[in-house]
């Protein structure tokens, strides 16, 4: 994996929330939603009633931001992605993203074992981002610092791996 791979996923594994940004009958819509990644893919936990969801359901691409709210320009760091999303229907899958929410998130499992204690917890599913096209901006390092990375075979959700990444993509 190259150096500004690792970077992009250690960034990703020290931020707690994206802006997700879906189309859907009445137009874009952008919400933020907590994450856990596992590798490049980005999973989060909504209602299926939620606009976001729906609109999913009806066009599964995305577009996506993860930063925070910088004062000082100079440190501005940050992701913008786009790909598509599913539902998570997988039980083995759930089983291990969910372990990786219970260790970034630890309040969470007492949240997920009572949910019926939590409005819309009960009706919540996991969703998969998986990114087809990713820019990292890096100002901490100079002004106006950008890279590039395209992830190939990001079409089928059984074939995408981390090792999926189109090396000539890398700037």
């Amino acid at each position: 994996m190259t150096e500004k791979a690792q970077l992009m996923l250690d960034y990703l594994a020290t931020h707690n929330t994206t802006i997700l940004s879906t189309y859907g009958e009445d137009g874009p819509w952008a919400t933020p939603v907590f994450f856990v990644n596992r590798g490049f893919r980005i999973y989060f936990l909504s209602e299926l009633t939620s606009i976001h969801s729906c609109n999913l359901r009806e066009n599964p691409l995305i577009a996506a931001t993860i930063t925070e709210d910088y004062a000082d320009f100079r440190k501005i760091q940050g992701i913008q992605l786009r790909g598509h999303a599913y539902l998570v229907k997988s039980l083995k899958e759930t089983a291990v993203v969910l372990a990786a929410y219970f260790k970034k998130y630890s309040a969470a499992k007492h949240i997920l074992q009572s949910p019926s204690s939590f409005k819309g917890v009960s009706k919540a599913r996991w969703h998969c981002i998986i990114p087809e096209f990713l820019k990292f901006t890096d100002n901490t390092r100079k002004f106006g610092e950008r890279f590039e990375l395209k992830l190939k075979d990001a079409k089928t959700q059984d074939e995408f791996d981390i090792d999926d990444i189109d090396e000539d993509s890398l700037d």
